[in-house]
C-alpha cells in the first residue's frame, strides 16, 4: 500500500552482500564455488559483453519464474529470507488467538492470520471499503473533500499529495514538515505525458483496468466507462504539474520552506489551516515544499474541477490502494494491470509470499527484532565494521591524491568520509510498538491501524531532537542504503547471507562483492546528490566552484556511457536518473580494488584459482552479483522509473571506466565495450 511521503534521504542501493551466519544457525549444505566457470560462457569476448562473459551459461539455464518479472541474484536472497518469515509468522499464527494481548507475538501473528484467512476475505469483497466510500459519497462541499483527504493522510496513505516529518535538509538537528508530490495512479508521471505508441497503449489500459475495477464495485459499464475517463482527467493534470524523476534528483531544487501564508498564497484552493487542525498539528508554521509547481496547479485544480468529479477521484484512489488486499477479483483485476501489462509478468504470486511480505512491510522493526534474534549473530556486526575500515582506508588514500579537486574542498570531502558511520545488521534502539494495536476483525482494518500507527510516529518527531541512531529501512530487508542527513551507511541483516559470500573463498572474491557493495555506499556520500551534505548532515555547496564544475564534467562522461546502453527493443538508458548509481558502482569498484590490493599487503598476488588471477576474479564476483533475467516489458518500466540500472548495464558500464580492468581482461580497442582514456572519467 501507498504511504507518507516520498523519502528523498536515504539513498538505497541493492549492492551489499556478505555472510556472517554461523553453522549453527543455517543447514549444513555443500556450498557451490564462490565462482564457478560452468555459469559463464568463456566463447564472450570480456571487452564485448562481460555481463554474459561472467554469467551467460546461467542466464541460459535460468527458467524465469512465471510470477516474477525479473529474478536475479538478490531476487534469490529474498525468498530464502521470505521462506524464513513465513515459518516464523505461521507459528505465531497459530497461537496469536491465546496469545497475551499487546505483546509482539500477537500483533505479528494476528496480522498474518488475517491476511491469510482467504475464507473470510472472499467473503468480505469489497465491504471493509463501504464506510469510505459512504463518507466521499456523503460529501457535499470542496470542505469535505478536504477532510477526507487529510483522513487518509491520517492512515498514511498519500491521497492527492504526500506529506511527513523528515529532517531538515538546512538543519540537520532539526525535523521539519515537507510536502511532495503524489496523487496519481500508474506509478509514474510520463505515462501520462509521454506521446509515443508503448505510453498510449498503456493509458488504454489503464483506462479499461479502471473500467474494470469500478464495475466490481457495483458501477453499470457507462458509469465506469465515464468515470474513469474523469480520473484519467485529474491524474493527467497532477502528472502534467509534476517534476520528473530526473528533477526529483536535484536535492538543492527541493528545498523551498514556506510560512503557511506563502503556502496559503501558492495553492489558495486547499485550507491548509484546516488540513493541520485535521491531522492534529494546528502549530504547524512553516513547510518544506518539494514541488512548489504541483502545489500550485493543486489549488487551481481544486477550484475549477467539479466535487463531483473529485468524488469519482477519491472513490477510486481508495479503491485502487486497497485492491490486492480486497477479494480475489479485485486482487486478480489488480495484478492484470500492474504486473502483468506493466511489467510482463505471467502469474500473480502464491498468498504466502504475498501476505508474508505484506505482514514485514506493515510491522517493519517489531518483524525485525523477531527476524535478528532467530537467525543474525552479534558477530557479523564487527566483522562488517573490520572491512567498511579498510576500504574506508582506501578512499581515504584516493581523496589525498586526486588531482582535480582542491585542497579547499578535499579537506571537507576527507573530514566527511572520516565522520561517515556505518550500522550492521540492526538499530540499537528499537522501535517502540506499544500504541500499535492489531486484530482479527479484517485485513484492511489491520492495514489501517498500521497505517494511522505509523503516520503519529512520524508527526510525533516533530519539536523532539533528531534521532540519528534512526533506521530508515527495516533489519529483515533485502538492500543497503547510505543517508546523507545522517551521514551513515546501513547493512539491514536481511542481505547479510548467502549465496553471495562463502566463508572459504578467496579474498578477491570477497572485495568484488562486500567491499565493491561498501565503497558503493560510502561514495553515494560524494555522487551527485550526496555531494549536497557536509560532515553533519547538512545541505550545502562546500565545493569550490571550480571543483564543482570539474566534477560535472566528469560525471557527464558516465550519463554519455550509460545513455547508450539500450534494451533489445531499442529503449535507451537514462544515464541521468541512473547518475547516483553509476557514479557509486564506478567509484564502489575502485575503491574496493585499491582495498583488496591494499590487503595484500605488499606481498605477491596469490595463485590464479581455475585459471583467473586474483584481479579477474575480483571483477568476475561483481559480475555475478548482477547476473539475471528480465522481463522486456519489465526492463522498460525500470528504465522510466528506477535510478538503479538493470544488472545488464552495470555490468557492462563500471568496469569499463577502471583502468586496471583494461589490463587484467586484456580489453582492446576493438572490443565492442572499450572506452577511450577520454571517454573515462577519473572522479575518484
Amino acid at each position: 500500500m501507498k504511504h507518507g511521503i516520498p523519502s528523498i534521504f536515504m539513498i538505497a542501493a541493492t549492492g551489499l552482500i556478505l555472510a556472517c551466519f554461523s553453522a549453527a544457525l543455517l543447514p549444513v549444505t555443500a556450498e557451490p564455488p564462490a565462482l564457478d566457470k560452468k555459469n559463464m560462457d568463456l566463447a564472450v569476448r570480456p571487452g564485448d559483453d562481460f555481463f554474459r562473459f561472467a554469467n551467460g551459461a546461467w542466464i541460459r539455464s535460468l527458467a524465469m519464474p512465471a510470477d516474477k518479472s525479473e529474478y536475479d541474484a538478490f531476487d534469490q536472497v529474498r525468498e530464502q529470507n521470505r521462506a524464513r518469515l513465513r515459518e516464523l509468522f505461521a507459528s505465531l499464527a497459530a497461537v496469536s488467538a491465546t496469545a497475551a494481548r499487546s505483546t509482539a507475538a500477537q500483533k505479528v501473528g494476528d496480522f498474518y492470520a488475517m491476511a491469510m484467512d482467504e475464507a473470510r476475505i472472499e467473503s468480505l469483497g469489497a465491504a471493509p471499503l463501504n464506510a469510505d466510500l459512504g463518507r466521499i459519497a456523503g460529501t457535499t462541499d470542496l470542505t469535505g473533500i478536504q477532510d477526507l483527504i487529510a483522513g487518509c493522510h491520517c492512515e498514511n496513505f498519500p491521497v492527492l499529495f504526500g506529506a511527513g516529518v523528515e529532517v531538515d535538509l538546512m538543519n540537520s538537528k532539526a525535523y521539519a514538515y515537507y510536502l511532495a508530490q503524489s496523487g496519481l495512479g500508474m506509478p509514474d508521471r510520463d505515462y501520462y505525458t509521454r506521446d509515443d505508441a508503448d505510453a498510449r497503449k498503456l493509458r488504454e489500459q489503464y483506462l479499461a483496468h479502471m473500467t474494470a475495477m469500478l464495475k466490481l464495485l457495483g458501477d453499470d459499464p457507462g458509469q465506469a466507462a465515464a468515470a474513469a475517463r474523469t480520473i484519467m482527467a485529474i491524474e493527467t493534470r497532477l502528472a502534467k504539474a509534476s517534476k520528473t524523476r530526473v528533477e526529483m534528483r536535484n536535492i538543492p531544487a527541493l528545498y523551498n520552506k514556506m510560512s503557511r501564508a506563502q503556502l496559503q498564497e501558492l495553492s489558495p484552493g486547499f485550507d491548509w489551516s484546516r488540513y493541520l487542525q485535521s491531522i492534529g498539528r494546528p502549530e504547524i508554521a512553516d513547510f518544506i515544499v518539494t514541488a512548489p509547481g504541483f502545489f500550485k496547479e493543486m489549488g487551481i485544480m481544486l477550484r475549477e474541477v467539479p466535487l463531483a468529479d473529485w468524488k469519482t477521484y477519491l472513490r477510486w484512489q481508495t479503491l485502487t490502494a486497497y485492491a490486492p488486499y480486497l477479494s480475489s477479483a479485485f486482487v486478480n483485476e489488480n495484478f492484470n494491470f500492474f504486473s502483468r501489462a506493466m511489467e510482463g509478468t505471467q502469474q500473480i504470486e502464491e498468498r504466502w509470499k504475498r501476505m508474508t511480505s505484506l505482514t514485514s512491510g506493515s510491522l517493519d522493526q517489531l518483524v525485525g527484532r523477531m527476524y535478528v534474534e532467530k537467525y543474525f549473530p552479534p558477530s557479523c556486526k564487527q566483522r562488517m565494521n573490520e572491512l567498511a575500515a579498510n576500504i574506508k582506508k582506501a578512499f581515504e588514500a584516493r581523496l589525498r591524491r586526486i588531482s582535480w579537486m582542491s585542497d579547499k574542498t578535499r579537506q571537507q570531502a576527507l573530514e566527511k568520509l572520516l565522520a561517515m558511520r556505518i550500522e550492521v545488521g540492526y538499530p540499537d534502539r528499537w522501535e517502540d510498538y506499544g500504541k500499535l494495536e492489531i486484530g482479527r476483525d479484517s485485513l484492511v482494518d489491520n492495514l489501517r491501524r498500521s497505517g494511522r500507527f505509523a503516520f503519529q510516529k512520524n508527526l510525533d518527531q516533530l519539536g523532539k531532537p533528531v534521532d540519528a541512531t534512526k533506521w530508515d529501512m527495516a533489519p529483515q530487508i533485502v538492500n543497503a542504503g547510505y543517508n546523507p542527513v545522517y551521514n551513515k551507511m546501513i547493512f539491514p541483516a536481511g542481505i547479510l547471507q548467502p549465496p553471495f559470500f562463502f566463508a572459504d573463498a578467496d579474498d578477491a572474491v570477497n572485495y568484488g562483492a562486500i567491499g565493491m557493495a561498501i565503497g558503493h555506499e560510502m561514495s553515494h556520500g560524494f555522487d551527485d546528490q550526496g555531494r549536497w551534505f557536509d560532515k553533519d548532515g547538512n545541505m550545502r555547496d562546500w565545493w569550490t566552484p571550480e571543483d564543482s564544475e570539474k566534477f560535472k564534467g566528469q560525471t557527464t562522461l558516465l550519463v554519455e556511457q550509460y545513455n547508450a546502453f539500450t534494451s533489445e527493443d531499442g529503449v535507451h538508458v537514462n544515464g541521468e536518473l541512473s547518475l547516483g548509481e553509476n557514479i557509486a558502482d564506478y567509484a564502489g569498484l575502485t575503491m574496493s580494488l585499491a582495498g583488496y590490493h591494499l590487503s595484500l599487503q605488499g606481498k605477491q598476488a596469490p595463485e590464479a584459482i581455475d585459471g583467473f588471477s586474483g584481479d579477474q576474479r575480483f571483477f568476475l564476483s561483481f559480475a555475478q552479483v548482477w547476473r539475471g533475467k528480465i522481463r522486456p516489458e519489465a526492463l522498460k518500466k525500470k528504465i522510466q522509473e528506477d535510478v538503479h540500472p538493470w544488472g545488464e548495464f552495470r555490468v557492462n558500464g563500471a568496469p569499463f571506466n577502471v583502468p586496471e580492468f583494461y589490463k587484467t581482461f586484456d580489453i582492446q580497442p576493438g572490443d565492442k565495450l572499450f572506452r577511450t582514456p577520454e571517454q573515462r572519467p577519473s572522479i575518484w
